[in-house]
């Protein structure tokens, strides 16, 4: 009842809800064909990796660089900018089928993962400017519930079109989906602060502040670092995933669809327990953040020892609702106890670390997952988010004054 509230008294926020819920159910789309047709054209989990480097190697690239931007110019011009050539670019996925080459997978990828750069961040950075901040915990687990129950819709339909119809019908409907958001996007009215007007701020400096903010607010720099260690190893989820489905499970786009829906099922479940249980309390809300990392350690061990779909699901979803419950208390904290004038900045360098290291989880895990073996690569994977939980409960205390 309260999310209905919410999205019912704030208009420029059900702007962009729908925006983003659009976009997330065209994103799952995509994401099952392109893990069925790169598997399908080249049977390599490496191969798969590199897509996703190609698609996450921007982010890298070029994040701090342009995070300035974010914070001096309009973002909602940015965000309508990023939509509409995100829906010409995902059309070069079906040009890897038509013409049998996995070129356009990478092509496609990267160009996306250059309009990405600017997106994540400024969509970030405009939630506390359309929110007051006793909604922000509320909208944070609204934006995971709905990524978690549109994951589901998203990840079984485009499983079902991938393998019965075409994976290019799902790559046509994450195309329409940008135009729908973009489409949100234009009926929202943003009052942004000029302050960090370009022509009055040096460039250099403007990017110096966002690391310095960084550097010296103990919340943010505590993100930024578990950021950093998860990013050496989430890539193997992304991986994982389609591999279990394509390969171990034999099941095709249809397994990759049910194991995505089932992680969506996950994600929303956590979600619902941060609005519920943690709300607005940010003593439970830095408390459950740490314990999640923990819960998803012993998940994604367990999901990588077994060949049995019925174990890798349950799993799967216990898994998953330990990171429904991260995703949104990460943005909420970041957030909270950052800058309004160099938000942006910080979400820039948070998304662009965690991306940087990410390059070397796709590059390394793939291989490691077809030398060393899926069950070990699953031990390691989960040791280092257990790491991350122990790093977060060790500073708790820290935090509650910060």
């Amino acid at each position: 009842m309260r999310d209905r509230s919410l999205l019912r008294r704030n208009a420029n926020y059900r702007s962009l809800w729908l925006a983003n819920s659009g976009s997330i159910l065209g994103d799952w789309f995509n994401q099952v064909a392109l893990g069925q047709v790169t598997l399908s054209l080249t049977y390599s989990p490496s191969a798969m990796g590199m897509v996703l480097l190609c698609r996450s190697l921007p982010s890298v690239l070029l994040g701090p660089v342009i995070s300035p931007i974010i914070d001096s110019y309009n973002k909602k011009v940015m965000l309508l900018l990023s939509d509409m050539t995100r829906a010409v670019f995902v059309l070069l996925f079906p040009l890897a089928i038509i013409l049998h080459t996995t070129a356009f997978l990478y092509l496609g990828a990267l160009l996306i993962g250059l309009c990405g750069v600017i997106f994540a961040p400024a969509q970030q950075a405009t939630y506390p400017l359309i929110l007051p901040a006793k909604d922000l915990v509320q909208a944070n687990a609204l934006n995971s519930g709905t990524y978690g129950l549109l994951s589901i819709l998203g990840a079984a339909s485009g499983g079902i079109i991938s393998s019965f119809l075409n994976p290019s019908v799902c790559f046509l409907i994450n195309s329409l989906s940008y135009i729908w958001s973009a489409s949100c996007i234009f009926q929202i009215h943003l009052a942004e602060s000029k302050r960090n007007n370009p022509k009055k701020d040096a460039y250099f400096t403007s990017i110096k502040e966002g690391f310095k903010e960084a550097a010296n607010n103990k919340v943010a720099r505590a993100i930024i670092l578990i950021g950093i260690s998860w990013g050496l190893a989430g890539g193997g989820y992304a991986i994982l995933i389609p591999t279990l489905g394509e390969l171990v499970y034999g099941m095709n786009g249809f397994g990759i669809g049910i194991l995505y829906a089932v992680d969506g099922l996950g994600v929303l479940l956590g979600a619902l327990f941060v609005q519920w249980f943690i709300g607005s309390n940010d003593k439970r809300a830095n408390l459950w953040y740490g314990i999640a990392y923990l819960t998803q350690a012993l998940f994604f061990a367990l999901l990588a020892q077994s060949d049995v779909f019925i174990f890798g699901a349950i799993t799967l979803l216990f898994m998953r609702f330990s990171s429904g419950i991260i995703i949104p208390l990460d943005s909420y904290l970041m957030q909270m106890h950052t800058k309004p004038e160099v938000r942006g900045r910080v979400f820039s360098l948070h998304n662009s670390t965690y991306s940087g290291v990410m390059q070397l989880s796709y590059a390394s895990l793939g291989y490691l997952f077809e030398s060393v073996g899926i069950p070990i690569m699953g031990m390691v994977i989960g040791l280092i988010s257990f790491l991350c939980g122990s790093f977060w409960l060790l500073q708790f205390k820290k935090f509650q004054n910060n």
